[in-house]
């Protein structure tokens, strides 16, 4: 055994253990911890538990302008964040629903339909839902994937409807009604556009005028107007408490204040859920015509690019309430945080230091613990040479040059020692880093 044998076994555990961790152990632990308010963690009584995702919106070319092979890594990696962290909290939460709500991808609304379905097949290869059986996916549209009122692309909302979904949907779920309402479209003029969106906002107003009507969960991908300057509460990340009332190409951070007003008197819902911002708020509406107060929870982006540093998801549970009606149905949302990624990587170059330190630190210490004797020998032949030479009045030559080369001799050692050390802790991590970075795909 070499003598840096130590320093390799103790750099192997090491990396073993940062790698397990931070490619597997971290989102057991982040989606472990969080677990569904009101202590609904058995499903039963008629409770509905449901994941809801905003903004995945996979990275495409449309992104940040990249191509190629730099184009493909960055794929590659914030693929894989998600589809961990989709499979994890399919097993850890259960959920018997997940609502996505929108931008499914970056550039689905600028694709021609032979890219956008080669997109749309590495977006299912992501969200794959491992239990069909038990758990109903619905899928919102983003602007992002049709635009937004007036500049919707009309081909790209057709490809939606056809390929993913209607998207106006309504559904019922733990003594609730779960409205989800495309209010993309709803803001266009043209009629033929928002015909559908309009429809079911009608058809809503009118339903809640009927006997047992249910309270109701409003799902929208842009958020409701708010005043300026409202604080979205404790969770948000950005630097910028509050949302800003913004527009732009093919984009708006809030619907319209009459839009905002029309919704909560026509649905009067108890809750709303939004997307869109990539960051999570928490603000309270006000209905109106009735004075009722909604809280509306905007959910954070999935995805560890999408420029907010803690990807997010929501929780949340539905209680239906009693028969006999002395427990009213009820409500609950809990924000939940996914492994900081780029703080993972900050570990891995940490380490990555660490063990380039070890490594020159135990190649170092080698060659000079044997010093004495590599000194002790050029002295000795250095006492030969002398005596061999004394004669000839040589007793004050430099060096001989085999002296000066030993010299030498002992810095080498330093520098195949330290790498050995390097290749042979490499040795074991780069292919575990590998299989733990392509289990996900098997799995």
């Amino acid at each position: 055994m070499y003598p840096g044998r130590r320093v390799v076994r103790l750099l192997r555990l090491l990396w073993a253990a940062l790698l397990l961790y931070g490619e597997l152990g971290i989102y057991y632990h982040r989606v472990g911890r969080c677990q569904w308010p009101d202590g609904a963690e058995a499903a039963g009584n008629g409770v509905a538990r449901i994941a809801v995702v905003a903004d995945p919106q996979i990275v495409d070319h449309y992104s940040y302008g990249q191509t190629g092979l730099l184009l493909r890594v960055v794929e590659f990696f914030t693929d894989i964040y998600m589809r961990k962290s989709y499979v994890v909290l399919q097993q850890l939460r259960r959920p018997e629903a997940a609502v996505f709500l929108g931008d499914l991808m970056d550039g689905g609304r600028e694709w021609g339909d032979a890219d956008w379905e080669s997109e749309y097949q590495r977006y299912r290869s992501i969200f794959v839902n491992r239990r069909p059986n038990e758990m109903r996916v619905y899928e919102m549209a983003g602007n992002h994937d049709i635009g937004i009122g007036n500049t919707v692309v009309e081909p790209a909302l057709a490809r939606f409807l056809k390929r993913v979904g209607p998207t106006n949907q309504v559904f019922e779920a733990g003594g609730y009604q779960i409205a989800l309402l495309d209010t993309l479209t709803l803001l266009s003029d043209d009629a033929r556009v928002s015909n559908g969106s309009r429809q079911m906002v009608e058809w809503l107003a009118e339903q809640r005028q009927s006997k047992g009507a249910k309270p109701r969960i409003l799902f929208t991908h842009v958020p409701l107007w708010r005043p300026d300057g409202t604080p979205c509460g404790p969770l948000r990340q950005s630097r910028r408490d509050a949302l800003i009332d913004a527009s732009g190409y093919q984009f708006r951070n809030e619907l319209f204040e009459n839009t905002t007003r029309h919704l909560l008197d026509a649905i009067q819902p108890d809750a709303v859920l939004s997307g869109d911002d990539h960051d999570t708020c928490t603000v309270v509406h006000t209905v109106p015509a009735t004075g009722k107060r909604a809280p509306e929870y905007t959910i954070g982006a999935f995805g560890w690019a999408s420029g907010t540093p803690v990807a997010s998801y929501g929780l949340l549970t539905l209680h239906p309430g009693s028969e006999d009606g002395v427990q009213p149905p009820r409500f609950a949302l809990r924000n939940c945080f996914l492994p900081y990624q780029l703080g993972i990587y900050m570990w891995y170059l940490g380490a990555l230091a660490a063990t380039l330190m070890a490594a020159a630190a135990s190649g170092f210490q080698r060659p000079w613990s044997s010093f004495g004797q590599q000194f002790g020998q050029l002295r000795a032949a250095a006492e030969v040479d002398k005596a061999r030479t004394r004669a000839n009045d040589a007793a004050y030559l430099p060096l001989p040059a085999t002296a000066r080369a030993g010299w030498h001799a002992a810095r080498l050692p330093f520098a195949r020692h330290a790498v050995r050390i390097v290749v042979e802790v490499a040795a074991l991590a780069v292919p575990l880093y590998a299989a733990l970075l392509l289990f996900f795909y098997i799995v």
